[in-house]
């Protein structure tokens, strides 16, 4: 069962989908929906890290905080180079 963004199933029919069959439209929808997705930067990574260890009453050690810098530094690459390709594949350079 593939996902059409245009006829999405109710929650009737998704309940008669056999199991392989439900798993395959929930695939075919998270594929459909990453193309609306970015990565997260520097500033997001490291705020949710934050706002994660708050919420478990605790403080963002070191480890983590370095590990958040590096996920965002990567995210922030990837979102660049995106913007990059998309300006230059319009002819602007």
């Amino acid at each position: 069962m593939i996902y059409d963004p245009n006829n999405e199933l109710t929650e009737e029919q998704l309940q008669q989908l056999s199991e392989e069959d439900f798993f395959e439209y929930l695939d075919t929808k998270a594929e459909y929906l990453k193309q609306f997705t970015r990565p997260l930067g520097t500033y997001h990574a490291k705020r949710y890290a934050a706002m994660s260890a708050t919420s478990l009453g605790k403080s963002i050690t070191e480890e983590q905080y370095q590990a958040a810098k590096r996920i965002g530094k990567e995210g922030d690459d990837e979102n660049t180079k995106r913007v990059v390709e998309k300006l230059s594949g319009d002819g602007i350079q």
